[in-house]
């Protein structure tokens, strides 16, 4: 968790996506709404180890939905696993 400029805080949610390109659209859009209704600031941060089922794409058209304030992503190049996802 960080803050932003205004001192409210910014929550963060990390995603690590591996094959997730049904599942990601729906955690994010159930993300959104929760924060959004709680009027909390939120950013999800998706971390992709190289998804063969095209994650990566469905990740970059929600942050051109939901904006790259709300969007992150960092994209691995190899499947490097749970545990170093957070850390990435």
């Amino acid at each position: 968790m960080s803050t932003n400029s205004s001192n409210n805080m910014l929550y963060s949610i990390i995603l690590p996506t591996y094959n997730e390109r049904e599942n990601l659209p729906i955690m994010t859009q159930l993300i959104h709404d929760t924060f959004t209704d709680a009027k909390l600031n939120y950013e999800i941060v998706v971390v992709d180890d190289n998804s063969p089922d095209k994650t990566l794409n469905v990740a970059q058209s929600l942050q051109s939905i939901f904006g790259k304030d709300h969007i992150k992503i960092v994209s691995r190049a190899a499947k490097l696993g749970l545990g170093s996802a957070y850390s990435a």
